[in-house]
């Protein structure tokens, strides 16, 4: 299972790429890209539902745009070699 998180002061955080990508084509707000050793996770904003999309998605009943899903699979993966480079 991947690694996703919940922190108060941070927000909501996984290192799961595609989970990531689906949170955001969701509409659940990235706030921020952080750097923990080897890992990079993404940030979102906590909002009402956040436990119902984590649902759908693990037990593979979402449903979202492909073309938008593939576009932000790949804006993701940007982030996460500008987060190589600055850390």
């Amino acid at each position: 299972m991947p690694a996703v998180q919940i922190q108060q002061d941070k927000g909501y955080r996984t290192s799961d790429l595609y989970y990531a990508a689906y949170l955001k084509v969701a509409g659940v707000p990235h706030v921020d890209t952080i750097r923990e050793g080897a890992r990079v996770f993404f940030v979102f904003e906590q909002v009402e539902g956040l436990r119902d999309l984590k649902n759908q998605f693990f037990n593979r009943t979402a449903k979202v745009v492909a073309l938008s899903f593939a576009d932000e699979v790949r804006n993701l993966k940007a982030l996460t070699h500008m987060a190589d480079e600055e850390g």
